[in-house]
């Protein structure tokens, strides 16, 4: 039996934040600026009022660029056989159609007037035309350092031509901008403090602040955890699965299915038993459901899902084995079917069975995997382990809304008191550089000082990579 709840918190209308005072600008009144930050899969946009910084609304969506690569290897490829003008193209349309989305019932064109932009290396140089060539493999080398700025006609923008964009600063080649944005927002330089960052993506993150010593590195966690690789994977977004529990006793599954229609001031809907429908799984929903999985015992900890004779050998409840099917591809669960239907008629082109497959299992472990042996590097590096650590942050947009029992259940971070959910932490750091000159003087300053660990070249990340692929605590 299937007991589905609706979620009726929509993650997407979170606001960025600028963390500054509302003094009033004369010189900006009627004035606004956009605050975008471009991930691999996701694109997330911000418009404030520049006169009083007030946030006036925001749009996250998928980066159209994803067509050419789900990864930044995939895109720098693609760049380098030819397509650079094309992907430079579809983020500068995409960026322009944005910045009219948000700003069309508040503004005129002339009146959006700044921007600035942050995102991982390869994002930032595709933003800015950049050459890619020296980012395809070792010794990674950028096309610019520093921090860039330029009006929109530079850029190529047509509706906007006349706007002032800034580009903050990135590390290294495959620690971008991103990473500066959450460095300079959470203050991960103070002296009197020991703290790790990771900000989920596409593109993880990782920053180890050592009293004052920053250190930082880029792991390819894939687009998993962003709805994208995964046979049922979607964002974040009604219809979405974000929530699953397995009762191992009656064999009951409890789906919590976010319901964007309460945002919209519907009292109208009937039983969500009979109405609401899942699409997929979003991130969230993947961490809990490989930790169900594990609790249940029909995973084993080296990711291995069990086939239904096996989960039944091993004392698994009967109604759980039954959901263990197997095709050409090997075992998969079935968290949502037609039978699971309360309204039969229901079946039709809208109904899509939930499942996670071998193949899903398997790319969460390489992404929680890389995270940690990322993480593991960087302590190694600075001569401390994680006991040492006085706070550990958790950023990013997936990061907030991920179930932290489960999370810590499958190893995807550690187990401790001391975790803090920080959001989009890269976002709110591009909408402070968008307001205030010392911030970007700040970004500049860590882009340079922050030592960069390339993993490629650290013999011990694969072993430690290895380790981490199972599923357990750190």
């Amino acid at each position: 039996m299937v007991i589905i709840h609706n979620n009726p918190y929509n993650p997407e209308k979170e606001a960025l934040v600028t963390n500054q005072d509302n003094n009033i600008c004369q010189e900006y009144t009627g004035c606004y600026g956009i605050a975008m930050d471009i991930g691999t899969t996701t694109i997330a946009a911000s418009l404030f009022s520049l006169a009083d910084r007030k946030f006036c609304g925001n749009i996250t969506e998928t980066n159209m660029q994803a067509k050419y690569g789900a990864d930044v290897m995939m895109r720098i490829m693609n760049s380098n056989m030819g397509k650079a003008s094309l992907l430079h193209n579809i983020i500068i349309t995409q960026a322009e159609d944005i910045i009219e989305r948000l700003s069309s019932s508040i503004c005129t064109r002339d009146k959006v007037i700044k921007m600035a932009v942050t995102g991982n290396t390869t994002m930032c140089h595709l933003f800015l035309d950049k050459d890619l060539s020296g980012m395809a493999g070792t010794p990674f080398k950028t096309a610019y350092t520093g921090s860039i700025s330029l009006k929109g006609s530079e850029n190529g923008f047509q509706k906007f031509p006349d706007i002032n964009i800034y580009v903050m600063p990135g590390i290294a080649a495959h620690t971008g901008a991103d990473a500066v944005s959450v460095i300079c927002s959470q203050k991960l330089y103070q002296t009197d403090k020991i703290q790790l960052a990771v900000d989920i993506g596409t593109n993880a993150e990782i920053i180890l602040n050592n009293r004052g010593n920053v250190y930082a590195c880029s792991a390819a966690a894939g687009p998993a955890f962003e709805g994208k690789g995964v046979k049922c994977g979607i964002r974040a977004g009604n219809g979405a699965v974000n929530g699953i529990k397995i009762n191992r006793l009656a064999g009951n599954i409890v789906l919590d299915v976010i319901d964007t229609s309460s945002n919209n001031g519907s009292n109208n809907r009937q039983n969500s038993q009979d109405t609401l429908i899942p699409k997929g799984i979003c991130g969230s929903g993947l961490v809990d459901a490989i930790a169900e999985l594990l609790k249940a015992g029909v995973l084993k900890t080296d990711g291995y899902l069990m086939n239904k004779k096996e989960a039944l050998k091993n004392g698994v409840n009967t109604s759980i084995a039954e959901r263990i099917h197997k095709n050409n591809e090997g075992n998969y669960f079935v968290f949502y079917e037609e039978n699971d239907l309360y309204n039969k008629q229901q079946y039709s082109s809208r109904h899509k069975d939930i499942i996670i497959t071998q193949k899903d299992i398997r790319n969460i472990q390489l992404a929680k995997a890389a995270i940690q042996a990322a993480a593991e590097v960087l302590l190694e590096t600075a001569g401390i382990t994680l006991d040492n650590v006085d706070e550990i942050k958790i950023a990013g947009v997936f990061g907030k809304f991920i179930h932290p029992k489960q999370a810590v259940l499958i190893g995807l971070y550690p187990g401790t008191d001391n975790i803090e959910f920080i959001g989009n932490a890269a976002g709110n750091g591009v909408a402070q550089a968008l307001f205030d000159q010392n911030f970007r003087e700040l970004a500049l300053k860590y882009s340079t000082e922050t030592r960069h660990i390339e993993l490629a070249s650290e013999k011990s990340f694969q072993d430690k990579f290895l380790n981490a692929m199972e599923l357990k605590k750190w």
